[in-house]
């Protein structure tokens, strides 16, 4: 395990060095954006963008494609945040962590069907976003040692 576990540990033969996991915030609540964003500098990792809506995350990813993408589900605009993880996970392999204020069955099972690395529910502490990367991490096998 690495001392930082938001640290990719590169390889030093191939001359990768050693980064923070890269992370795009897609919120359209510009204060809950905000926070997320201080949670994760604060926890180690590099925010790629913060896009408020699908177009603006598909923009950001074009130019600068993250690790993972924390998505709100419910977003404005023409497309929600499910339709965001989906695209950003078929047209650029990036996979999602969903967050979402809203609970009801045809909306979670829709989410759960876009495959999300997790979903954390708002309001959420800052532990949980930690603990929901770290997870993510994990199975996206970034958290080399």
């Amino acid at each position: 395990m690495v001392s930082n576990p938001s640290e990719l540990e590169g390889d030093v033969r191939s001359g990768d060095v050693k980064r923070a996991v890269s992370i795009l915030i897609v919120e359209d609540e510009a204060l809950i954006a905000s926070y997320i964003q201080e949670v994760l500098q604060e926890s180690g990792f590099a925010v790629s963008g913060v896009a408020s809506s699908g177009p603006e995350a598909i923009s950001l990813v074009s130019n600068s494609p993250p690790d993972l993408a924390l998505v709100d589900i419910k977003l404005a605009g023409p497309m929600d945040g499910i339709e965001v993880a989906q695209l950003l996970r078929g047209r650029f392999n990036i996979q999602s962590i969903f967050l979402s204020g809203v609970c009801d069955p045809e909306t979670m099972d829709r989410a759960q069907r876009a495959m999300p690395l997790g979903i954390l529910e708002k309001p959420f502490r800052p532990s949980q976003v930690f603990n929901a990367l770290q997870r993510a991490l994990a199975e996206l096998h970034l958290d080399r040692s």
